[in-house]
């Protein structure tokens, strides 16, 4: 497999921030087929949510590069467990850097339409930085999205915003060599951003080094144990809430108010559910998953025809592949 020739981007981000909707961007840059991937060999025992989008660039000589862009799952989903989405990017993350395909960078999503930096967003934020890493964060993008839902006096909020995310909340990102962009929303718009790091010299994430190198627990590296701090956060937000909507509903029990009764047993439905989809994080955060992967590597190559790495990646993981053909210098 000729690897060099290759080359993988990241997009990661909180549910919403549209990260499908680029992708859908690119798949418009050019002629695009679907590369049905074969069956057996995979790590996982269902498909993976992930997409990719390989962009093959020809020169004048016929010769072919590519750049990958995977689409990954968004944290703080209502319907998947945090911990969940961390173990699918870990399968990513891990299998990709187990064959030897470069990692070009990563760019995350933010919606320029958020009129403040909620707590939720400042603690992935903070989990983005336990992944990537200090020496990697030359290779991050920061990305505005959503720019095409503000009416044209809005504009300049969408500036202003963009420039406080810069200047404050972004700050120790952007220190360290991280970029910033807007995304217009549109096919070129999509490409030009993904430019920015196609040239880039490859890196690996920190939190590669510790899950495939080191062999860590997804719990003890930086970003397992930042997501676990989160998880324990909220469980005991939970906790006091669920007892206390448990004192409301027997009170509205004593005097016979079924109404109440009936809205409180929804919300105490409701807090168990966050409860148990925590408890389902935490567990997912006691795996160690490098060795398995370097394991189903080995063998996923074995009687494997020279090929491109990418759909390699993309069979082991059992993820769909787009591949859009472009001319150099489009």
């Amino acid at each position: 497999m000729d690897s060099e020739r290759e080359g993988i981007i990241l997009l990661l981000g909180v549910t919403g921030a549209g990260k499908s909707y680029f992708i859908n961007q690119l798949k418009k840059k050019g002629p695009v087929t679907e590369r049905p991937v074969r069956e057996g060999h995979t790590l996982r025992s269902q498909t993976s949510r992930c997409q990719l989008v390989q962009m093959v660039l020809e020169d004048d000589d016929g010769d072919e590069r590519s750049i990958s862009v995977v689409d990954t799952p968004g944290f703080d989903d209502t319907e998947r467990p945090d911990g969940e989405v961390l173990a699918e990017i870990t399968e990513f993350l891990a299998t990709q850097h187990a064959l030897g395909i470069p990692l070009k960078g990563v760019l995350y999503l933010h919606k320029i339409t958020d009129n403040r930096m909620t707590g939720s967003s400042g603690t992935y934020l903070r989990l983005l930085q336990s992944l990537i890493g200090d020496s990697a964060m030359a290779n991050v993008v920061l990305v505005t999205t959503m720019w095409y839902m503000l009416r044209d006096e809005y504009e300049g909020e969408g500036l202003r915003r963009q420039t406080q995310l810069s200047e404050k909340y972004w700050k120790s990102l952007t220190e360290k060599g991280a970029g910033v962009t807007k995304f217009e929303g549109t096919p070129e718009s999509a490409w030009s951003i993904v430019r920015k790091l196609a040239p880039k010299e490859p890196v690996v994430l920190d939190y590669q080094r510790q899950v495939i190198e080191e062999g860590r627990d997804l719990i003890r590296t930086n970003a397992g144990n930042s997501l676990l701090q989160k998880l324990e956060s909220t469980k005991v937000e939970y906790s006091i809430r669920l007892k206390d909507l448990e004192d409301q509903h027997d009170e509205a029990i004593a005097i016979g108010d079924k109404a109440v009764a009936r809205d409180k047993e929804r919300e105490i439905s409701e807090a168990q559910d966050v409860l148990r989809r925590i408890d389902k994080s935490v567990a997912k955060l006691g795996a160690q998953p490098g060795p398995r992967i370097k394991e189903g590597v080995a063998r996923a190559m074995k009687g494997q025809a020279a090929g491109r790495a990418v759909t390699v990646l993309a069979a082991i993981l059992n993820i769909t592949l787009f591949v859009v053909q472009l001319v150099v210098g489009v």
